[in-house]
C-alpha cells in the first residue's frame, strides 16, 4: 500500500486493520504496527507511521472499553481520554497533508461523541469540521466520502435540521455513491415531512424500487446477517420504500391504496431483523390510524398491540421516545373513540408525560442553538485574550469614532438642506397658487426659444399699449380658464390662429405685458401646473412622466430642465421634500 493512492487500498486496510475482532488482537495490532512503520521507512512516509500510532491507539481504546471491568462512568472518561488522542493524530495528520487519516480519525470521533457521550455541542463541531475538510477533497480520492455525508445528514435529520440534511444527503449521492438507497429514502422523508411535497417525495421512493442489483446472488459485506445477498438488501429497501409509498398515500387520503403497501413494508421489513423495527414502526401507526377513522376498531387494536411490540424491542433506540407519545396518543383516541373517557383520560396523561420526556431529551432546535451559542462564546474569549485581537479592536473602535463623527456631520448638512429644500416648497407651492405676476428680468433674457425667433422682438421692456394689454388679457384668459398650455403640441401659430389676430402681435403683446418671451411664459403656466398636481394628495402616487405629460410638456428631459430653472430643484426633489 506504501507509495499509492488512498482510494486504491482504502477497502483492503479497512478489512485487515481495522475491524472489531481484529483491533481487540493485541498481538496482531503489534504485527500490524510493526509492518506499518516499517513501510514509512522504506517509503520515506510519515503517513505510515502515523497510521500505527491510529491503529495502537484506537486498538487500546476498544480492549478496554470491551474488557467489561469498567463502570459507566470510567468508561466515559476512557471515551473522554480517547478523544484528546485522536485529537492529537488529527493534529499531526494536518501537518503532513494525510487527509484521508485526518478524515478517518474525525468521523471516528464525531461517532463517538455524537452516538456514545451524547455531548452534541462537540458533535457539531466534528460535523462541522468534517465538512470542511470534505469539501476539500474529491471522491474519486476519498471513496468514503458519500458514507461520510450520509450519517452526518443523518444527524442533522433527527436534529430536526432538515435544510442541513438535505444538502448532507445530495453531497452523499455524488458519484461513486455505493449507498443510494439509504440516501434516497432521507430526501424522500425531508420532502414529505419538512418540505410537504409528496411528489418529490414519491420520486425517490420509486428510485429505490428501480434500483435493482445488477449481480442480485453476490454477496453483500454489509448485511445484517452472515450469507445476506445484494437482492436480499434490495428486497429489504424496496419494502421499506413501499411502506413509505402507503405512508404518503394515506396522507392524500388514498387509504385503499395506503393498506396494502403499509403491510407488506411491516411485515416484509421486519422478516429475521429486529434491527428494522424502526422502518416498521411508523407504518403499524399508520395503519392503525386508518382503521380507527375507518371504525374497524379490531384491525385498530391488532396494529396498536404491534406498535407495542416493537416498542419494547426498540427501547434502548433514542428514536423510540417519539414513537412513544404517538403511541399513547393513539390509544387515547382509540378509547375516545370507544367512548371510554377513563382509560382515554389515562392514556392523555401519559401521552403528555411522553411528550415531555421526548421534548426534554430532544428539544433539538433549542439545544443546537444554544450549542453555536455556547461555542461562539469560547471562540470570542479566544480572540479576546489575544494581542493581535485587541490591537485590531482598537484600531476599529478608533475607525468607528471617526466613522460616526464623520456621519453625524454629513447628517447634519443634510438636516440643514432639507430644511432649506422644504423652505423652498412651500414658497413654491404659494407661488403656483397665486395669479400670474411678471418674473425676474434674469429669466426674461434667458435665452429661452420661442415658438418663432422672428416673434421675439428687441423691445420686450418696452411698456405695453392699451392694445397690447387688450391682447394679452384675451390670451391669458384662454391660459386660465381653458388650460390651453396642457396641449403639448400647442404653437403660436395655432393660438393667433384661434384668437384671430396676427401671431407677430400676439408675441408682443405677451413680450411687452409680461416681459419674457411666449414660450417662457407658456412653460411657466406649465410648471405651477404640475407642482399643484404634486401637492395634491390624490396625484402623488402618479409618475413624474404623467404628471409632466398632463401639464403639457412632450418629454420628461424638458420637464426636469425647465422645472429646475424656475424652481430651483428638481420634480424629484421637489416631491422628496412635500410636508405632510
Amino acid at each position: 500500500m506504501a507509495g499509492r493512492r488512498y482510494a486504491d487500498y482504502n477497502a483492503a486496510l479497512d478489512e485487515i486493520a481495522y475491524l472489531n475482532d481484529v483491533l481487540r488482537d493485541s498481538l496482531h495490532v503489534r504485527q500490524l504496527a510493526v509492518q506499518m512503520r516499517e513501510a514509512a521507512k522504506v517509503a520515506k512516509n510519515n503517513k505510515w507511521a502515523l497510521e500505527a500510532d491510529y491503529l495502537e491507539i484506537l486498538s487500546g481504546y476498544l480492549r478496554l472499553y470491551y474488557s467489561g471491568s469498567f463502570n459507566q462512568f470510567q468508561k466515559d472518561s476512557l471515551a473522554g481520554i480517547h478523544i484528546q488522542d485522536m485529537r492529537l493524530i488529527v493534529q499531526k495528520a494536518k501537518k503532513i497533508k494525510a487527509f484521508d487519516i485526518e478524515l478517518r480519525v474525525l468521523f471516528h470521533s464525531w461517532g463517538i461523541v455524537c452516538n456514545y457521550l451524547k455531548d452534541y455541542e462537540m458533535s457539531f463541531r466534528y460535523a462541522s469540521e468534517l465538512d470542511r475538510v470534505l469539501s476539500a477533497v474529491t471522491s474519486d480520492a476519498f471513496p468514503p466520502k458519500s458514507y461520510f455525508y450520509s450519517e452526518m445528514g443523518k444527524q442533522y435529520y433527527y436534529f430536526r435540521e432538515y435544510e442541513t440534511a438535505k444538502r448532507y444527503f445530495e453531497k452523499s449521492l455524488e458519484p461513486p455513491c455505493v449507498n443510494h438507497a439509504s440516501s434516497w429514502h432521507s430526501l424522500g422523508l425531508i420532502y414529505r415531512n419538512y418540505a410537504h411535497d409528496l411528489e418529490t417525495s414519491d420520486s425517490f421512493f420509486l428510485k429505490i424500487l428501480e434500483d435493482k442489483p445488477k449481480e442480485p446472488d453476490m454477496p453483500h459485506l454489509c448485511g445484517a446477517k452472515q450469507g445476506t445477498t445484494y437482492q436480499d438488501v434490495y428486497d429489504l429497501w424496496a419494502a421499506i420504500a413501499k411502506g413509505d409509498l402507503g405512508v404518503n398515500c394515506y396522507l392524500r387520503g388514498d387509504y385503499d391504496n395506503a393498506i396494502p403497501l403499509l403491510q407488506y413494508g411491516t411485515e416484509k421489513a421486519v422478516e429475521d431483523n429486529e434491527y428494522n423495527y424502526v422502518y416498521a414502526i411508523g407504518k403499524v401507526h399508520i395503519l392503525s390510524k386508518i382503521f380507527l377513522t375507518t371504525r374497524d376498531f379490531t384491525q385498530a387494536q391488532l396494529y396498536a398491540e404491534k406498535m407495542h411490540t416493537f416498542l419494547t424491542i426498540i427501547t434502548g433506540d433514542e428514536l423510540a421516545l417519539e414513537y412513544w407519545v404517538h403511541y399513547y396518543d393513539f390509544m387515547s383516541r382509540y378509547f375516545r373513540a370507544l367512548e371510554d373517557d377513563a382509560n382515554a383520560f389515562l392514556y392523555a396523561d401519559s401521552t403528555a408525560m411522553a411528550r415531555t420526556e421526548y421534548e426534554n431529551a430532544f428539544n433539538f432546535h433549542k439545544l443546537h442553538r444554544a450549542m453555536q451559542y455556547v461555542q461562539q462564546e469560547k471562540l470570542d474569549a479566544e480572540r479576546l485574550r489575544s494581542e493581535t485581537y485587541y490591537n485590531n479592536l482598537i484600531m476599529i473602535s478608533v475607525f468607528a469614532l471617526l466613522l460616526f463623527l464623520l456621519l453625524a456631520f454629513l447628517y447634519r448638512l443634510y438636516r440643514q438642506k432639507q430644511a432649506a429644500y422644504r423652505v423652498l416648497v412651500v414658497k413654491t407651492q404659494q407661488w403656483a397658487q397665486a395669479p400670474y405676476t411678471q418674473v425676474n428680468q434674469e429669466y426674461s433674457s434667458d435665452g429661452e426659444e420661442t415658438e418663432n425667433p422672428e416673434s421675439q422682438t428687441d423691445d420686450v421692456n418696452d411698456l405695453p399699449t392699451e392694445t397690447d394689454q387688450q391682447l394679452f388679457d384675451r390670451f391669458n384668459l384662454l391660459m386660465t380658464e381653458q388650460k390651453i398650455y396642457q396641449n403639448p403640441n400647442l404653437t403660436l401659430h395655432q393660438i393667433a390662429q384661434d384668437m384671430n389676430v396676427n401671431r407677430t402681435y400676439l408675441s408682443q403683446a405677451v413680450n411687452r405685458c409680461t416681459g419674457i418671451s411666449f414660450s417662457a411664459f407658456i412653460n411657466e403656466f406649465r410648471i405651477k401646473e404640475a407642482v399643484r398636481m404634486m401637492s395634491t394628495p390624490k396625484q402623488k402616487n402618479f409618475s413624474i412622466e404623467g404628471i409632466a405629460l398632463d401639464a403639457g410638456f412632450n418629454d420628461r428631459s424638458t420637464f426636469y430642465r425647465v422645472f429646475k430653472k424656475i424652481t430651483g430643484f428638481s420634480p424629484t426633489a421637489f416631491r422628496g421634500n412635500l410636508s405632510n
